[in-house]
């Protein structure tokens, strides 16, 4: 590598002195070797060590040929000083006209031969200065001053020099004076020389530093820039570079942790959406995108524990666990305190808790009642009020006793211990025969044509199924009067997805009363009633079935639900249509792919009151018509399409005391030709739509 190609590499024009650089270049050097080590990719990280292994090469080429124009102009200042020995070395004794003894001066004492002698010190080694001439400038700054120095030392020796030391003396002041002057303009050239070098080296820094993405550092070389340079457009030019880097890599930032927040977000991974916006906002916490989906996150995950544990003490309250109820609240207002949820709650629990010492002392009087009525053999309103006791307090050791009693004088049937299948107890059974099943899952698909009993082991022990496409899991035709059904669970394996699809149990005119059993997964509906069947469901689940929870339909068909959940099914919570009628009280119906309860039968004696219709997906109620009864005192609350919808058809029908709030569409919706000030009993609050919408046409754009 030659000398021209080393100030090429360095940035150093072919003219530049390099023993004025040096300091300069260790520095890039240094700032060269930061940005390899921190390169953020490896193939940037070896440009960098290329580039610094070249500088390395040009700076050690350079450095040798700066000593040697370093000791080229020391011996020039040299050979200026008197008595100086050619290449820059020093005589160990003065010579020449400075070695004749001075003349004393006026006044002054003759000078001794014990005075002591003259000691040379050495030229001290250059030293680096950032705005000052370098060191040949200085050692001949010297030298003129030394000259001046031994000139007026001459001057005053007296007559003996005579007029050749005067004009000696003269020809050295005017020297001196130039001297003087030269010095200043070099300082100048030299301060003007060093701005320029440390100008470029600035910019190539500046550059290499917004390549890396070393925003601050790279910052910091253009503020220099603008302060050697006020107004300079390289700096501008960086400070833009650095902007746009800055713009461009939070853009990449963002949008790459952003992506991967949705992602998770629409997967349902709350965890890690909320630990990939964490990502973001800990850089750039204003960023509007990521706070906005921090919120949704929130809103979320606070759904998500919602439903969690407001599922949980729903349960417990139903089945009475009031520990498994407490807990859950706990849980809640640890996870969200001050939720509206925690008070409704609360409240649940303490209703519930007093409702059960209600249903225990009704209970007791049920039973003390039937015990008075026992006299050893059947009697069915002895048996009816003990069956009812057991319903309202399962749990009382003495009202089973008593139960145990009463329902002995009736044949009973255990499976497997006295026949090995329900079919097989079935066969041959009579009216108040008394079918007991132990835990475990039986295989069912039967139909009941007898007023039996069928009783399953609490808890949801028994299990009657059947494949979705054989048969209803249960069928109970006409002769079926007075079944009832205790503590069952009906599920449908598999799914049919047909017009016609078979229901969980299916009452065909007979008269059924189903008490803490459970209907799920069925293709058509949980419970279906047709050909003027009546059906009753206390205290029971109908769960994620492929149509309807619990349906009715034809002239003389009835159902009748108290304090049961119709949740998560396909189709509606509860429907009734084409002449039939319900009464539907103290129920939740709620998360219903379609309405919550569906009204669409021109029959008397409808009744739907004091139930909890929350989070359908349609409209909470439905009253499509109606020929007379009564929807009041019902919850109507965060129904998706409305909360609570009157037809024209069913105007007859009274709509009074219900609270529709927080629905996430209209409140209450009436069709048009319906009086609105009718309806004013009804609470309407806090709905996303209106919360009274008159004068609505369906199928037109209101």
């Amino acid at each position: 590598m030659t000398i021209e190609e080393a100030k090429k590499i360095l940035g150093l024009s072919e003219d530049q002195d390099p023993t004025k650089v040096l300091g300069d270049l260790a520095h890039a050097r240094d700032q060269l070797a930061g940005m390899a080590a921190d390169a953020p990719t490896e193939a940037l990280k070896e440009r960098f060590e290329g580039e610094l292994r070249e500088f390395e090469e040009a700076m050690g080429l350079l450095q040798e040929e700066s000593e040697r124009i370093r000791r080229a102009k020391l011996a020039q200042v040299m050979a200026l000083v008197p008595g100086a020995v050619s290449g820059g070395g020093v005589k160990s004794k003065r010579e020449g006209f400075l070695d004749e003894p001075m003349p004393p001066r006026k006044g002054a004492a003759p000078a001794t031969e014990s005075a002591a002698p003259v000691v040379e010190a050495p030229l001290p080694p250059p030293a680096k200065t950032e705005l000052l001439p370098q060191p040949a400038a200085v050692e001949e700054g010297k030298a003129k001053k030394k000259s001046r120095q031994d000139a007026l030392a001459m001057a005053t020796a007296g007559e003996k020099k005579g007029k050749g030391l005067g004009f000696y003396l003269i020809l050295c002041l005017l020297l001196g004076g130039i001297g003087g002057a030269g010095i200043y303009l070099y300082v100048q050239q030299q301060r003007e020389y060093h701005r320029q070098t440390e100008l470029s080296f600035l910019e190539g820094l500046g550059n290499k530093l917004v390549e890396a993405r070393r925003w601050d550092e790279a910052f910091n070389a253009f503020l220099r820039i603008e302060e050697l340079e006020p107004g300079s457009e390289v700096a501008q030019l960086g400070r833009q570079a650095i902007q746009e880097g800055r713009r461009e890599e939070q853009d990449q930032f963002v949008g790459y942790w952003t992506g991967e927040a949705q992602s998770a977000f629409e997967a349902g991974r709350l965890e890690d959406a909320e630990a990939a916006a964490a990502q973001v906002l800990e850089k750039y916490p204003e960023e509007k995108a990521v706070l906005e989906l921090k919120a949704r996150i929130g809103e979320a995950r606070a759904g998500f524990l919602r439903d969690r544990w407001g599922k949980q003490a729903r349960e417990g309250i139903e089945a009475r666990d009031w520990p498994l109820v407490q807990a859950a609240i706990v849980e809640l207002r640890t996870a969200l305190p001050g939720d509206p949820l925690l008070a409704s709650l609360e409240r649940e629990l303490a209703a519930g808790r007093e409702k059960e010492l209600k249903d225990l002392q009704r209970a007791r009087e049920l039973a003390a009642a039937a015990r008075l009525r026992d006299t050893g053999s059947f009697d069915p309103q002895a048996l009816e009020w003990v069956q009812e006791a057991v319903s309202l307090a399962p749990k009382d050791e003495e009202i089973l006793k008593l139960y145990e009693k009463i329902a002995s004088y009736s044949r009973t049937l255990r499976v497997p211990q006295d026949v090995a299948t329900l079919a097989e107890a079935l066969k041959g059974a009579r009216d108040r025969d008394r079918i007991v099943l132990g835990e475990g899952r039986f295989k069912a698909g039967i139909a009941v044509n007898a007023a039996v009993q069928i009783e399953g082991q609490p808890d949801g022990k028994t299990v009657l199924f059947v494949d979705a496409v054989e048969a209803p899991v249960l069928t109970l035709g006409p002769r079926a009067k007075g079944v009832r059904l205790t503590n069952l669970v009906f599920e449908a394996q598999g799914f049919d997805a047909g017009e016609l699809r078979y229901p969980a149990v299916q009452v065909r005119g007979g008269d059924i009363e189903a008490i803490s059993c459970e209907f799920r997964d069925a293709s058509g509906c949980g419970l279906e009633v047709i050909d003027g069947g009546h059906a009753k469901a206390s205290r029971c689940l109908f769960d994620r079935n492929g149509w309807d929870g619990m349906c009715a339909r034809g002239k003389g068909s009835r159902i009748t639900a108290t304090e049961s959940r119709s949740i998560s099914n396909f189709g509606h919570g509860f429907q009734i249509w084409d002449g039939a009628v319900a009464e539907i009280t103290r129920c939740v119906v709620k998360g219903n792919a379609r309405n919550g309860i569906l009204i669409d039968s021109a029959a008397d004696g409808l009744v739907v009151s004091e139930n909890e219709v929350a989070d359908n997906r349609e409209y909470g109620i439905l009253l499509s018509a109606g020929a007379s009864g009564k929807v009041s005192e019902n919850l109507c609350e965060g129904n998706h399409l409305g909360g609570l919808l009157v037809r024209f058809a069913a105007m007859s029908v009274v709509v009074e005391g219900n609270r529709i709030i927080d629905n996430h569409s209209d409140g209450l919706i009436l069709e048009q030709g319906l009086r609105p000030d009718i309806y004013e009993s009804n609470q309407l609050r806090s709905n996303e739509g209106r919360n009274l919408r008159q004068n609505a046409r369906f199928g037109i754009e209101p």
